[in-house]
Protein backbone atom coordinates (compact mmCIF):
# COMPACT_ATOMS: atom_id res chain seq x y z
CA UNK A 1 0.00 0.00 0.00
CA UNK A 2 2.70 2.19 0.94
CA UNK A 3 4.76 1.84 -2.30
CA UNK A 4 1.12 2.30 -4.21
CA UNK A 5 0.82 5.28 -2.01
CA UNK A 6 4.71 6.64 -3.32
CA UNK A 7 3.32 5.96 -6.87
CA UNK A 8 0.41 8.21 -6.77
CA UNK A 9 1.77 10.94 -5.21
CA UNK A 10 4.90 11.11 -7.97
CA UNK A 11 1.89 10.71 -10.61
CA UNK A 12 0.22 13.53 -9.13
CA UNK A 13 3.26 15.57 -9.76
CA UNK A 14 3.70 14.49 -13.10
CA UNK A 15 0.44 15.54 -13.85
CA UNK A 16 1.05 19.13 -12.68
CA UNK A 17 3.65 19.53 -14.78
CA UNK A 18 1.56 17.96 -17.79
CA UNK A 19 -1.01 20.37 -17.01
CA UNK A 20 1.46 23.47 -17.29
CA UNK A 21 2.78 21.86 -20.57
CA UNK A 22 -0.99 21.56 -21.93
CA UNK A 23 -1.52 25.19 -20.68
CA UNK A 24 1.46 26.43 -23.02
CA UNK A 25 -0.02 24.77 -26.13
CA UNK A 26 -3.33 26.37 -25.48
CA UNK A 27 -2.09 29.49 -25.15
CA UNK A 28 0.48 29.39 -27.77
CA UNK A 29 -0.20 30.73 -31.57
CA UNK A 30 -1.27 27.81 -33.78
CA UNK A 31 -3.00 29.17 -36.56
CA UNK A 32 -0.19 29.81 -38.98
CA UNK A 33 0.41 33.20 -37.21
CA UNK A 34 4.16 32.42 -36.41
CA UNK A 35 6.13 35.43 -34.59
CA UNK A 36 9.54 34.59 -34.20
CA UNK A 37 10.68 34.72 -37.91
CA UNK A 38 12.23 31.63 -38.33
CA UNK A 39 9.84 29.70 -36.26
CA UNK A 40 7.92 29.05 -39.75
CA UNK A 41 10.78 27.37 -41.08
CA UNK A 42 11.21 25.34 -38.10
CA UNK A 43 7.47 23.74 -38.72
CA UNK A 44 8.30 23.72 -42.39
CA UNK A 45 11.47 21.35 -42.28
CA UNK A 46 9.19 18.93 -40.44
CA UNK A 47 6.55 19.34 -42.67
CA UNK A 48 8.86 18.67 -45.94
CA UNK A 49 10.52 15.42 -43.87
CA UNK A 50 6.81 14.28 -43.48
CA UNK A 51 6.20 15.02 -47.28
CA UNK A 52 9.19 13.45 -48.07
CA UNK A 53 8.05 9.96 -46.57
CA UNK A 54 4.33 10.19 -47.28
CA UNK A 55 4.94 11.03 -51.32
CA UNK A 56 8.01 8.60 -51.82
CA UNK A 57 10.04 10.72 -51.72
CA UNK A 58 12.83 8.83 -49.55
CA UNK A 59 13.78 6.62 -52.21
CA UNK A 60 15.07 9.71 -54.68
CA UNK A 61 15.54 12.07 -52.00
CA UNK A 62 17.78 14.49 -53.85
CA UNK A 63 15.72 15.23 -56.50
CA UNK A 64 12.73 15.20 -54.34
CA UNK A 65 14.59 17.89 -52.00
CA UNK A 66 15.30 20.19 -54.77
CA UNK A 67 11.72 20.15 -56.29
CA UNK A 68 10.08 20.69 -52.95
CA UNK A 69 12.55 23.45 -52.44
CA UNK A 70 11.84 24.94 -55.55
CA UNK A 71 8.10 24.42 -54.91
CA UNK A 72 8.14 25.56 -51.01
CA UNK A 73 11.57 27.89 -50.63
CA UNK A 74 11.39 27.48 -46.81
CA UNK A 75 12.99 24.79 -45.72
CA UNK A 76 16.84 25.29 -43.97
CA UNK A 77 17.50 21.83 -42.65
CA UNK A 78 20.91 22.22 -44.54
CA UNK A 79 21.44 25.26 -41.82
CA UNK A 80 19.68 23.90 -38.78
CA UNK A 81 20.58 20.30 -37.65
CA UNK A 82 17.74 17.82 -38.48
CA UNK A 83 16.91 15.99 -34.87
CA UNK A 84 13.97 18.06 -34.00
CA UNK A 85 12.40 17.30 -37.81
CA UNK A 86 12.64 14.21 -37.64
CA UNK A 87 11.13 13.58 -34.17
CA UNK A 88 8.14 15.66 -35.35
CA UNK A 89 7.66 13.48 -38.19
CA UNK A 90 5.78 10.70 -36.35
CA UNK A 91 3.55 13.32 -34.84
CA UNK A 92 3.07 14.89 -38.42
CA UNK A 93 2.03 11.68 -40.26
CA UNK A 94 -0.40 10.42 -37.36
CA UNK A 95 -2.18 13.99 -37.49
CA UNK A 96 -1.82 16.21 -40.66
CA UNK A 97 0.60 19.12 -41.56
CA UNK A 98 -0.09 22.04 -39.70
CA UNK A 99 1.07 24.82 -37.27
CA UNK A 100 -1.16 23.46 -34.41
CA UNK A 101 0.67 19.81 -34.61
CA UNK A 102 4.17 21.27 -35.73
CA UNK A 103 3.43 23.19 -31.96
CA UNK A 104 2.18 19.86 -30.32
CA UNK A 105 6.10 18.43 -30.55
CA UNK A 106 7.38 21.21 -28.76
CA UNK A 107 4.79 21.03 -26.04
CA UNK A 108 5.72 16.95 -25.72
CA UNK A 109 9.12 18.22 -25.44
CA UNK A 110 8.36 21.01 -23.16
CA UNK A 111 6.89 18.05 -20.52
CA UNK A 112 9.84 16.03 -21.10
CA UNK A 113 12.27 18.75 -19.67
CA UNK A 114 9.58 19.39 -16.54
CA UNK A 115 9.41 15.39 -15.98
CA UNK A 116 13.71 15.38 -16.52
CA UNK A 117 14.00 18.20 -13.72
CA UNK A 118 11.51 16.57 -12.06
CA UNK A 119 13.07 13.30 -11.40
CA UNK A 120 17.08 14.63 -11.56
CA UNK A 121 15.58 16.58 -8.09
CA UNK A 122 14.36 13.12 -6.68
CA UNK A 123 17.84 11.83 -6.14
CA UNK A 124 17.95 14.94 -3.49
CA UNK A 125 15.21 16.21 -2.49
CA UNK A 126 11.46 15.41 -1.60
CA UNK A 127 8.62 15.28 -3.82
CA UNK A 128 7.37 18.48 -3.49
CA UNK A 129 10.83 20.69 -3.65
CA UNK A 130 11.07 18.09 -6.65
CA UNK A 131 7.70 19.27 -8.17
CA UNK A 132 8.44 22.91 -6.98
CA UNK A 133 11.62 23.14 -8.68
CA UNK A 134 10.62 21.48 -12.25
CA UNK A 135 7.50 23.88 -12.53
CA UNK A 136 10.12 26.97 -11.69
CA UNK A 137 12.17 26.08 -14.42
CA UNK A 138 9.02 25.46 -16.73
CA UNK A 139 7.80 28.77 -15.67
CA UNK A 140 10.57 30.94 -16.13
CA UNK A 141 9.97 33.71 -18.50
CA UNK A 142 12.16 32.54 -21.46
CA UNK A 143 10.86 28.97 -21.15
CA UNK A 144 7.34 30.22 -20.63
CA UNK A 145 7.77 32.31 -24.29
CA UNK A 146 9.53 30.09 -26.10
CA UNK A 147 7.77 26.81 -25.50
CA UNK A 148 5.12 28.38 -27.52
CA UNK A 149 6.73 28.98 -30.23
CA UNK A 150 8.09 26.00 -32.92
CA UNK A 151 12.03 27.14 -32.16
CA UNK A 152 14.78 24.80 -30.61
CA UNK A 153 14.88 26.15 -27.36
CA UNK A 154 13.36 24.16 -25.65
CA UNK A 155 13.49 20.54 -27.17
CA UNK A 156 17.37 21.29 -27.10
CA UNK A 157 17.20 21.84 -23.30
CA UNK A 158 14.96 18.58 -23.10
CA UNK A 159 17.89 16.63 -24.97
CA UNK A 160 20.39 18.12 -22.61
CA UNK A 161 18.77 17.68 -19.27
CA UNK A 162 18.18 13.94 -20.87
CA UNK A 163 22.15 13.89 -21.39
CA UNK A 164 22.81 14.80 -17.82
CA UNK A 165 20.30 12.25 -16.24
CA UNK A 166 21.85 9.55 -18.51
CA UNK A 167 25.42 10.35 -17.01
CA UNK A 168 24.04 10.77 -13.77
CA UNK A 169 22.94 7.27 -13.55
CA UNK A 170 25.93 5.98 -15.60
CA UNK A 171 27.77 7.29 -12.19
CA UNK A 172 26.03 6.29 -9.66
CA UNK A 173 25.51 2.57 -11.15
CA UNK A 174 28.71 2.28 -13.09
CA UNK A 175 27.07 0.67 -15.86
CA UNK A 176 28.17 0.59 -19.39
CA UNK A 177 24.60 0.62 -20.71
CA UNK A 178 24.03 4.32 -19.60
CA UNK A 179 27.65 5.21 -20.71
CA UNK A 180 26.38 3.68 -24.42
CA UNK A 181 22.99 5.70 -24.18
CA UNK A 182 24.45 8.80 -22.91
CA UNK A 183 26.92 8.99 -25.96
CA UNK A 184 23.91 8.28 -27.96
CA UNK A 185 22.12 11.21 -26.22
CA UNK A 186 24.87 13.87 -26.81
CA UNK A 187 25.14 13.22 -30.36
CA UNK A 188 21.38 13.84 -30.84
CA UNK A 189 21.76 16.84 -28.73
CA UNK A 190 23.80 18.05 -30.90
CA UNK A 191 22.09 17.14 -33.14
CA UNK A 192 19.10 19.10 -32.10
CA UNK A 193 20.90 22.01 -31.78
CA UNK A 194 24.99 22.62 -32.74
CA UNK A 195 25.19 24.73 -29.04
CA UNK A 196 24.78 21.19 -27.82
CA UNK A 197 28.79 21.07 -28.20
CA UNK A 198 28.86 22.75 -24.32
CA UNK A 199 27.76 19.01 -23.30
CA UNK A 200 31.26 17.59 -24.96
CA UNK A 201 33.28 18.93 -21.79
CA UNK A 202 31.17 17.54 -19.35
CA UNK A 203 30.71 14.27 -20.88
CA UNK A 204 34.27 13.70 -21.33
CA UNK A 205 34.62 14.83 -17.62
CA UNK A 206 32.74 11.85 -16.80
CA UNK A 207 33.88 9.50 -18.49
CA UNK A 208 37.39 9.91 -18.17
CA UNK A 209 38.00 11.65 -14.72
CA UNK A 210 35.58 9.88 -13.00
CA UNK A 211 34.84 6.52 -11.18
CA UNK A 212 31.82 5.68 -10.82
CA UNK A 213 31.17 1.27 -9.32
CA UNK A 214 32.53 -0.81 -12.00
CA UNK A 215 34.08 1.16 -14.28
CA UNK A 216 34.48 0.15 -17.80
CA UNK A 217 37.32 -0.40 -19.70
CA UNK A 218 39.07 2.58 -21.50
CA UNK A 219 38.37 0.35 -25.03
CA UNK A 220 34.17 0.95 -23.81
CA UNK A 221 34.42 4.55 -22.87
CA UNK A 222 36.24 5.52 -26.24
CA UNK A 223 33.59 3.50 -28.11
CA UNK A 224 30.97 5.48 -26.36
CA UNK A 225 32.89 8.40 -27.32
CA UNK A 226 33.09 7.51 -31.07
CA UNK A 227 29.83 6.48 -31.13
CA UNK A 228 28.69 10.37 -29.71
CA UNK A 229 30.84 12.00 -32.68
CA UNK A 230 29.37 9.85 -35.23
CA UNK A 231 25.61 10.52 -34.10
CA UNK A 232 26.39 14.23 -34.29
CA UNK A 233 28.33 13.90 -37.52
CA UNK A 234 25.75 15.49 -39.60
CA UNK A 235 25.58 18.40 -37.83
CA UNK A 236 29.62 18.95 -37.36
CA UNK A 237 29.65 18.78 -41.57
CA UNK A 238 26.85 21.36 -41.88
CA UNK A 239 28.97 23.73 -39.54
CA UNK A 240 31.73 23.35 -41.72
CA UNK A 241 29.75 23.66 -44.58
CA UNK A 242 28.15 27.24 -43.41
CA UNK A 243 31.78 27.94 -41.54
CA UNK A 244 32.27 31.45 -42.93
CA UNK A 245 28.85 32.84 -41.13
CA UNK A 246 29.14 30.50 -38.55
CA UNK A 247 32.75 32.06 -37.90
CA UNK A 248 31.58 35.85 -38.29
CA UNK A 249 28.49 34.75 -35.22
CA UNK A 250 30.92 33.20 -33.17
CA UNK A 251 33.70 35.64 -33.32
CA UNK A 252 33.14 39.27 -34.34
CA UNK A 253 29.42 40.39 -34.40
CA UNK A 254 28.99 43.90 -34.34
CA UNK A 255 28.17 45.95 -31.18
CA UNK A 256 29.10 42.72 -28.74
CA UNK A 257 31.87 43.14 -26.04
CA UNK A 258 35.65 41.89 -26.81
CA UNK A 259 36.97 38.29 -25.71
CA UNK A 260 39.05 39.40 -22.94
CA UNK A 261 36.80 42.27 -20.98
CA UNK A 262 34.57 42.17 -18.27
CA UNK A 263 31.36 42.92 -19.76
CA UNK A 264 32.04 39.84 -22.06
CA UNK A 265 32.21 37.43 -19.09
CA UNK A 266 29.41 39.31 -17.11
CA UNK A 267 27.53 39.89 -20.56
CA UNK A 268 24.72 36.87 -18.91
CA UNK A 269 24.94 37.60 -15.56
CA UNK A 270 23.64 41.25 -16.54
CA UNK A 271 20.95 40.32 -18.07
CA UNK A 272 19.34 38.14 -15.99
CA UNK A 273 17.68 40.27 -13.54
CA UNK A 274 15.35 41.07 -16.91
CA UNK A 275 15.67 38.07 -17.91
CA UNK A 276 13.95 35.79 -15.16
CA UNK A 277 13.61 38.61 -12.52
CA UNK A 278 15.08 39.43 -9.41
CA UNK A 279 13.39 36.45 -6.95
CA UNK A 280 14.76 33.88 -9.36
CA UNK A 281 18.13 35.76 -9.39
CA UNK A 282 18.34 36.36 -5.74
CA UNK A 283 17.34 32.55 -5.09
CA UNK A 284 20.35 31.53 -8.03
CA UNK A 285 22.80 33.83 -5.91
CA UNK A 286 21.70 32.10 -2.90
CA UNK A 287 21.91 28.79 -4.25
CA UNK A 288 25.39 29.55 -6.03
CA UNK A 289 27.09 30.39 -2.44
CA UNK A 290 25.17 27.46 -1.02
CA UNK A 291 26.40 25.27 -3.08
CA UNK A 292 29.82 26.38 -2.32
CA UNK A 293 29.58 25.89 0.73
CA UNK A 294 28.68 22.36 0.21
CA UNK A 295 31.75 21.29 -1.99
CA UNK A 296 33.61 23.05 0.41
CA UNK A 297 32.10 20.72 3.23
CA UNK A 298 32.77 17.62 1.10
CA UNK A 299 29.25 17.03 0.61
CA UNK A 300 28.58 17.16 -3.36
CA UNK A 301 26.38 14.45 -4.80
CA UNK A 302 27.09 12.92 -8.21
CA UNK A 303 23.51 15.17 -9.19
CA UNK A 304 25.52 18.53 -8.02
CA UNK A 305 28.71 17.46 -9.58
CA UNK A 306 27.23 16.75 -12.97
CA UNK A 307 24.60 19.60 -13.20
CA UNK A 308 27.36 21.96 -12.09
CA UNK A 309 29.41 20.89 -15.03
CA UNK A 310 26.93 21.08 -17.29
CA UNK A 311 26.28 25.37 -16.17
CA UNK A 312 29.96 26.02 -16.24
CA UNK A 313 30.41 24.26 -19.12
CA UNK A 314 27.45 26.43 -21.23
CA UNK A 315 28.13 29.40 -19.63
CA UNK A 316 32.01 29.43 -20.72
CA UNK A 317 30.87 28.43 -24.13
CA UNK A 318 28.03 31.07 -24.68
CA UNK A 319 30.09 33.46 -23.09
CA UNK A 320 32.80 32.73 -25.47
CA UNK A 321 30.80 33.11 -28.89
CA UNK A 322 30.34 36.90 -29.64
CA UNK A 323 27.07 36.48 -30.79
CA UNK A 324 24.70 37.05 -27.99
CA UNK A 325 21.11 37.36 -27.50
CA UNK A 326 19.38 36.44 -23.75
CA UNK A 327 18.05 33.21 -24.76
CA UNK A 328 20.53 31.70 -26.66
CA UNK A 329 22.15 30.84 -22.92
CA UNK A 330 19.27 29.57 -21.61
CA UNK A 331 20.55 26.09 -21.39
CA UNK A 332 22.84 27.93 -19.12
CA UNK A 333 19.75 29.72 -16.70
CA UNK A 334 18.24 26.23 -16.71
CA UNK A 335 21.22 23.86 -15.27
CA UNK A 336 22.46 27.41 -12.68
CA UNK A 337 18.78 27.06 -11.40
CA UNK A 338 18.72 23.49 -10.83
CA UNK A 339 22.62 23.86 -9.61
CA UNK A 340 20.90 26.26 -7.14
CA UNK A 341 17.93 24.43 -6.19
CA UNK A 342 20.21 21.40 -5.32
CA UNK A 343 22.62 23.37 -3.40
CA UNK A 344 20.45 25.38 -1.44
CA UNK A 345 18.37 21.63 -0.64
CA UNK A 346 21.72 19.80 0.46
CA UNK A 347 22.84 22.70 2.54
CA UNK A 348 19.24 23.61 4.10
CA UNK A 349 16.16 21.10 3.26
CA UNK A 350 14.46 23.09 5.69
CA UNK A 351 14.68 26.08 3.75
CA UNK A 352 14.48 24.89 0.51
CA UNK A 353 11.23 23.51 1.27
CA UNK A 354 9.94 27.00 2.37
CA UNK A 355 11.59 28.99 -0.87
CA UNK A 356 10.89 26.58 -3.51
CA UNK A 357 7.04 26.47 -3.52
CA UNK A 358 6.86 29.76 -2.41
CA UNK A 359 9.04 31.05 -5.53
CA UNK A 360 6.65 28.64 -7.75
CA UNK A 361 3.80 29.69 -7.02
CA UNK A 362 5.27 33.14 -7.91
CA UNK A 363 6.17 32.22 -11.41
CA UNK A 364 3.04 30.38 -11.92
CA UNK A 365 1.15 33.71 -11.11
CA UNK A 366 3.40 35.61 -12.92
CA UNK A 367 2.82 33.07 -16.14
CA UNK A 368 -1.09 33.70 -15.71
CA UNK A 369 -1.37 37.24 -15.95
CA UNK A 370 1.13 37.90 -18.34
CA UNK A 371 0.50 39.26 -21.65
CA UNK A 372 -0.50 36.62 -24.65
CA UNK A 373 2.11 35.06 -26.59
CA UNK A 374 2.90 37.47 -29.62
CA UNK A 375 1.61 36.41 -33.06
CA UNK A 376 1.40 38.40 -36.29
CA UNK A 377 -1.58 37.70 -38.58
CA UNK A 378 -2.45 38.66 -42.13
CA UNK A 379 -0.19 35.70 -43.71
CA UNK A 380 -3.14 33.25 -43.41
CA UNK A 381 -5.56 35.76 -45.16
CA UNK A 382 -3.17 36.48 -48.12
CA UNK A 383 -2.92 32.81 -48.85
CA UNK A 384 -6.50 32.56 -48.63
CA UNK A 385 -6.72 35.28 -51.19
CA UNK A 386 -4.14 33.76 -53.21
CA UNK A 387 -5.69 30.56 -53.43
CA UNK A 388 -8.67 31.97 -54.57
CA UNK A 389 -7.79 33.71 -58.04
CA UNK A 390 -4.19 31.52 -58.43
CA UNK A 391 -3.88 30.36 -62.43
CA UNK A 392 -3.95 26.28 -61.36
CA UNK A 393 -0.16 25.07 -61.69
CA UNK A 394 0.94 28.66 -61.33
CA UNK A 395 3.90 30.47 -59.39
CA UNK A 396 3.43 33.47 -56.82
CA UNK A 397 6.45 35.69 -56.03
CA UNK A 398 6.89 36.70 -52.08
CA UNK A 399 8.26 39.68 -51.11
CA UNK A 400 8.13 40.12 -47.13
CA UNK A 401 10.54 39.54 -44.07
CA UNK A 402 8.14 36.59 -43.01
CA UNK A 403 8.02 35.15 -45.85
CA UNK A 404 8.39 32.01 -44.36
CA UNK A 405 5.05 32.07 -42.90
CA UNK A 406 3.22 32.83 -46.03
CA UNK A 407 5.46 29.26 -47.52
CA UNK A 408 4.16 27.30 -44.99
CA UNK A 409 0.45 28.78 -45.01
CA UNK A 410 0.20 28.39 -48.43
CA UNK A 411 1.49 24.19 -47.51
CA UNK A 412 -0.77 23.91 -44.82
CA UNK A 413 -3.62 25.83 -45.97
CA UNK A 414 -6.61 24.94 -47.76
CA UNK A 415 -6.27 22.73 -50.87
CA UNK A 416 -4.59 24.22 -53.43
CA UNK A 417 -1.24 21.80 -54.31
CA UNK A 418 -0.64 23.30 -57.33
CA UNK A 419 0.35 26.42 -56.39
CA UNK A 420 4.05 27.20 -56.55
CA UNK A 421 6.40 29.96 -54.45
CA UNK A 422 9.19 32.09 -55.54
CA UNK A 423 11.27 34.14 -53.22
CA UNK A 424 12.02 37.81 -54.48
CA UNK A 425 14.93 38.18 -51.43
CA UNK A 426 16.37 34.67 -53.91
CA UNK A 427 15.84 36.13 -56.94
CA UNK A 428 16.05 39.81 -57.27
CA UNK A 429 18.39 40.32 -54.56
CA UNK A 430 20.31 37.31 -53.25
CA UNK A 431 19.51 37.33 -49.66
CA UNK A 432 22.93 35.53 -47.24
CA UNK A 433 20.04 33.91 -44.70
CA UNK A 434 19.45 37.23 -42.52
CA UNK A 435 20.29 41.10 -43.98
CA UNK A 436 23.11 41.85 -41.50
CA UNK A 437 25.19 38.63 -42.94
CA UNK A 438 24.80 40.27 -46.25
CA UNK A 439 22.60 40.68 -49.25
CA UNK A 440 23.56 41.12 -52.91
CA UNK A 441 21.48 43.29 -55.53
CA UNK A 442 21.24 41.54 -58.68
CA UNK A 443 21.42 44.78 -61.11
CA UNK A 444 17.76 43.72 -62.84
CA UNK A 445 15.94 46.29 -64.64
CA UNK A 446 12.14 46.11 -65.65
CA UNK A 447 12.80 44.54 -68.91
CA UNK A 448 14.80 41.54 -66.87
CA UNK A 449 12.69 41.26 -63.77
CA UNK A 450 9.54 41.18 -66.29
CA UNK A 451 11.94 38.29 -68.30
CA UNK A 452 12.31 36.28 -64.91
CA UNK A 453 8.92 36.35 -63.81
CA UNK A 454 7.69 34.70 -67.61
CA UNK A 455 10.48 32.34 -67.11
CA UNK A 456 8.96 31.73 -63.32
CA UNK A 457 5.44 31.63 -64.28
CA UNK A 458 4.98 34.22 -61.58
CA UNK A 459 1.12 34.87 -62.00
CA UNK A 460 0.35 36.45 -58.58
CA UNK A 461 2.91 38.73 -56.42
CA UNK A 462 2.34 39.24 -52.51
CA UNK A 463 4.87 42.28 -51.18
CA UNK A 464 5.35 43.91 -48.57
CA UNK A 465 5.76 47.20 -49.26
CA UNK A 466 9.08 48.97 -48.22
CA UNK A 467 10.60 45.18 -47.72
CA UNK A 468 14.13 45.92 -49.00
CA UNK A 469 13.55 48.85 -50.87
CA UNK A 470 17.01 50.85 -50.39
CA UNK A 471 18.13 48.04 -53.22
CA UNK A 472 18.12 49.16 -56.48
CA UNK A 473 16.89 46.13 -58.11
CA UNK A 474 13.90 46.32 -55.30
CA UNK A 475 12.95 49.35 -56.52
CA UNK A 476 12.65 48.60 -59.90
CA UNK A 477 10.36 45.73 -59.02
CA UNK A 478 8.01 47.55 -56.84
CA UNK A 479 8.09 50.29 -59.77
CA UNK A 480 6.57 47.68 -61.94
CA UNK A 481 4.52 46.85 -59.85
CA UNK A 482 2.75 49.80 -59.49
CA UNK A 483 3.11 51.20 -63.20
CA UNK A 484 -0.20 49.68 -63.53
CA UNK A 485 0.64 48.21 -67.02
CA UNK A 486 1.98 45.24 -66.37
CA UNK A 487 0.42 44.18 -62.88
CA UNK A 488 -2.97 45.08 -60.98
CA UNK A 489 -3.67 45.62 -57.53
CA UNK A 490 -6.09 42.85 -56.26
CA UNK A 491 -5.81 42.90 -52.53
CA UNK A 492 -4.07 44.61 -49.50
CA UNK A 493 -3.94 42.12 -46.28
CA UNK A 494 -3.43 44.14 -43.12
CA UNK A 495 -0.54 42.97 -41.04
CA UNK A 496 -1.48 42.84 -37.17
CA UNK A 497 0.20 41.77 -33.87
CA UNK A 498 3.73 41.94 -33.01
CA UNK A 499 5.33 44.00 -36.28
CA UNK A 500 7.83 45.82 -36.60
CA UNK A 501 7.07 49.19 -37.84
CA UNK A 502 8.16 48.60 -41.84
CA UNK A 503 5.73 45.34 -41.70
CA UNK A 504 2.18 46.89 -42.15
CA UNK A 505 0.60 45.13 -45.18
CA UNK A 506 0.61 42.53 -47.58
CA UNK A 507 -0.40 43.69 -51.13
CA UNK A 508 -1.65 41.13 -53.95
CA UNK A 509 -0.72 41.87 -57.64
CA UNK A 510 -1.87 40.10 -60.51
CA UNK A 511 -0.25 39.57 -63.90
CA UNK A 512 -2.28 41.56 -66.64
CA UNK A 513 -2.81 39.41 -69.89
CA UNK A 514 -0.32 40.31 -72.75
CA UNK A 515 -1.97 42.52 -74.94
Amino acid sequence: MTRLRRYGATSLCLAAVATLALYYFMSAPTDGNFWWFDASRHAMNGVFLRDMLSQGGWLHPVEFAKAYYEKYPAINIGFYPPFFYISSVPVLLLFGASHAVSQSVVALYTLASGVLVFFLCRGVMDRISALATALCIMALAPIALWARQVQLDVPAIAMYLLTAWTLIRYLETGRQNWMFLSGILLGLSILTRVQGVFLVPVFLFVLFLQRPPERPTLVKRIVATAIAGVVALPAVLMVQYFSSVNQALATKMPGMPGLWTFDNWTWYAQQLPEQVGWPVTCLMGAGLLATCVVVFQGRATTGLTVIGACWACAWIFFTVVSNKEPRFNLPGIVFLFLLSAYGLYTLSAVTARVILPVLAAWLLFQVGIAPAVPVVNGFKEAVTAVQAIAPVNSNVMISAHRDGTFIFDLRTQGSRRDIGVRRADKLIVEIRIMRNLGVRDNGLDNEAILALMDKQNIALVVVQPGYLADLPSMKNFQALLDDGIHYEKMHTIPLTGATAPTEQSLVIYRRKPAT
